[in-house]
């Protein structure tokens, strides 16, 4: 093989097959049963250095030297690239089946390539500079004849290795590529056969609307018999969140359990008897079970049989039954850790026990959810909160097995009913969607229904019966403006979109904010003038959740964190653009920095000493070390420097401490918990959002007496995890706000039913 790679080559800017992926050079796009990936110019150029010379190692140096030439990056840059196509092409870098990496030397690209012989449906582009500046053409992708690798005018790339002479071993090489091009259509064929079998296994399907009241209900969780379906029902205001039965065809609702607590994730048991749910309220968060009737009819009182330690995202579906209805599996906390694992409840003896241990310094496992058959447990492993992959546990032996290798967002998941495919929710391909991957399988499968906003799917008993959360909001950047006096704040609509417009950054001078956004395809930092009449992307990651930004004091940089690996880390930018430069490494995660009063230090939040902690570092890069004990997050200086201020990620509240040290005082109960980044320490006070009194309010405190005075009152609810930003003496604010949510359930069955 290592010979026919050498004697004859590629000429890979004319498109060729690396392993079971279609290049497209011309179109800087990589695909594979339909779905594309489009990646930026300086990731396929990696690609293409290293599919000029396969099976060789190609040095970190060489990489850097033909790909960003006369340009000075860090190793860092590189490293982006290549994770970029590991997660594109689900490569496993323990177990690489596209790159390896050699350690302390280079990559080496281990896919084998060939031209197909197949033409693809082609798309029209336009013509490319190349080389010296002249347009050349999109070629077609054809049957392959030998030529050289890189040509004259290739500025792109150089050679990094001589290549061999003429070899007896000519002829033996053309015959192994022929074998290899028809062995790689009959892979991509089969490949296509298998996806179309495994979306027919849920077609043809009828798809309803289950639910389309006012506010929104998510989480739906089928009967055992399949005639009725429970989920969490949230008032339009946001107000209260309950649970509600209701039976298939009809719409009649029932609460399970009335009162005012907040009540999520149910699960419904295999007897059909009992429902588990979570419910907060003033005296914490408890595990419940509430007694279903013959008639579906629930019984009160429920029983609280477990109080977790510290929870999860378990909104995001958190409970599950064993199938015998002795045991239930969700996340939680072990003693002191950091990182949540999965728990299994036994119900007789109400004890708790871990069945799982994710790697130190990861966020944890999450989502857990038993197969009908008793034999798996499916849950997500998250490195950080945004970046998740499938793993099932085999109850047999207890090994655990990796299922995708996408390192992108899963938001929840479902087993098939006959145990043999996981049914997920995932941003893998831009927005969410619904997706169906077997356990013996390499590749998810795009469901045909669920295709885009879709989240939390739940499967029922009958054949072809599936539930699933759908919808949308929009965000909007909203202008404050707070006139001297005591007349009332004006409030603007600066930017609004469905994609998640949200967490501005005032710059000093209040002409520019930086915000995140999904307008790309993928969250990414840009930029707007302050009337929002001119717009432009910042960063370009392409693909890992890139968001938080800060502008610096100074206005000439912006703070900001990115996942292009595995972990979060935390970057920096020209606020005017260019290339962005990585300032924390490790396997470790660092989120949401801030500047310090002076610009020469910067805040975050991280988990690198065992749990969440505020630390912090110098600007230009260096040594970082831990400023708080317990956790916080969206750290900010006062102007004098004495105190760092912050809010805690699961709590309600604002605390500050010395910068030198000392014990942490609580300065408010408010900000609500989710709400963590609505607040601001400025010269003119200490802006925030207050809820006490049922509207969402901008109240500013002064430290020194401690009075608070309210600025302005919103008129939408604002979007939680994000933020406000103040400037212009307090006379201009910025903030988040989320209207016309519209999330409800969606069923799809089959039409053979009844």
């Amino acid at each position: 093989m290592a010979a026919m790679a050498e004697d004859a080559e590629l000429d890979v800017d004319k498109g060729f097959l690396a392993g079971e992926w279609l290049i497209e050079p011309e179109l800087n796009c990589l695909s594979r049963d339909g779905l594309e990936h489009h990646v930026e110019p300086k990731v396929m150029s990696v690609l293409l250095v290293l599919a000029d010379h396969p099976n060789h190692v190609v040095t970190k140096e060489d990489l850097m030297a033909a790909v960003w030439q006369n340009t000075f990056v860090g190793d860092d840059a590189l490293t982006r690239c290549v994770s970029i196509l590991r997660r594109i092409t689900e490569d496993d870098p323990h177990h690489p089946h596209f790159i390896q990496t050699v350690p302390k030397v280079g990559y080496r690209l281990v896919a084998p390539l060939v031209r197909p012989l197949v033409r693809p449906l082609s798309r029209p582009a336009p013509a490319q500079a190349h080389g010296n500046g002249q347009p050349r053409s999109v070629h077609s992708v054809e049957s392959i004849a030998p030529t050289g690798s890189l040509r004259a005018g290739d500025a792109g790339r150089k050679p990094l290795l001589r290549k061999s002479s003429a070899s007896p071993w000519r002829l033996w090489a053309a015959g192994a590529l022929v074998l290899l091009v028809l062995a790689s259509s009959l892979t991509l064929w089969w490949f296509r056969q298998s996806s179309i079998k495994s979306t027919e296994a849920l077609a043809p399907l009828r798809v309803v609307q289950f639910t389309s009241s006012a506010g929104e209900q998510t989480q739906p969780t089928f009967s055992p018999d399949g005639s009725h379906i429970a989920f969490v029902q949230v008032a339009e205001n946001g107000s209260s969140r309950q649970i509600y039965t209701k039976k298939i065809g009809s719409e009649s609702l029932l609460p399970l359990m009335p009162g005012t607590d907040a009540q999520f994730s149910p699960a419904w048991s295999p007897t059909g008897r009992q429902i588990a749910y979570l419910s907060r309220s003033l005296n914490g968060l408890g595990l419940y079970i509430a007694d279903i009737g013959a008639d579906f009819t629930p019984r009160v009182p429920a029983r609280k049989v477990f109080i977790p330690q510290q929870p999860s995202h378990w909104e995001q579906g958190a409970l599950s039954w064993s199938p015998d209805a002795k045991s239930l599996i969700f996340p939680d906390h072990s003693g002191s850790q950091p990182n949540s694992s999965i728990f299994q409840l036994d119900l007789q003896t109400l004890e708790a026990h871990s069945i799982t241990s994710p790697p130190p310094g990861w966020e944890g496992d999450l989502n857990p959810s038993w197969s009908p058959d008793g034999k798996k447990i499916a849950f997500t492993r998250a490195s950080e909160t945004a970046v998740r992959d499938i793993y099932w546990l085999s109850t047999a032996d207890g090994k655990i097995h990796q299922l995708t290798y996408d390192h992108t967002n899963i938001d929840s998941l479902t087993w098939s009913a006959d145990s043999a495919s996981v049914i997920f929710s995932s941003n893998r391909a831009g927005k969410y969607a619904l997706w169906k991957m077997g356990l013996g399988r390499s590749i998810p499968v795009r469901l045909q229904v669920g295709t885009e906003d879709a989240y939390q799917p739940a499967v029922g008993p009958i054949a072809g019966q599936l539930a699933y959360t759908q919808g949308s909001a929009t965000w909007s950047i909203v202008r404050v403006e707070v006139p001297p006096g005591k007349g009332a704040a004006v409030q603007t609509t600066v930017l609004s979109s469905t994609q998640q417009d949200s967490a501005p950054s005032l710059s000093p001078d209040g002409r520019f904010f930086a915000m995140q956004s999904l307008r790309s395809g993928a969250q990414e930092i840009w930029v707007s003038s302050i009337n929002g009449d001119s717009l432009r992307q910042l960063t370009f990651f392409a693909g890992p959740l890139t968001g938080s930004p800060s502008w610096s004091h100074l206005g000439n940089h912006i703070l900001f964190d990115s996942r292009p690996d595995t972990h979060s880390h935390i970057f920096v930018v020209p606020a005017s653009g260019g290339a962005s430069r990585q300032l924390t490494f490790g396997n470790s995660n660092d989120i949401v920095p801030r500047w310090s009063h002076d610009d020469q230090t910067i805040y975050f939040r991280s988990n690198r000493g065992g749990r969440w902690q505020v630390w912090k570092m110098p600007a230009s890069g260096g040594q970082a070390q831990p400023v708080t004990n317990a956790d916080g997050i969206v750290p900010q200086e006062s102007a004098d420097g004495a105190y760092v201020y912050y809010t805690r990620g699961d709590e309600d509240g604002l605390w500050r401490m010395n910068t030198a040290g000392g014990h942490e005082t609580q300065v408010l109960q408010q900000p609500a918990a989710g709400y963590w980044g609505y607040w601001q320490l400025t010269p003119w006070g200490l802006f925030y959002l207050d809820h006490e009194q049922g509207a969402y309010s901008i109240k500013v405190l002064d430290i020194g007496t401690g009075r608070s005075t309210t600025v302005a009152t919103l008129q939408q609810r604002p979007g939680l995890y994000s933020g406000l930003s103040v400037a212009e003496e307090g006379r201009l604010i910025l903030v988040t706000e989320e209207r016309d949510a519209d999330r409800h359930i969606t069923l799809a069955e089959s039409p053979q039913k009844n």
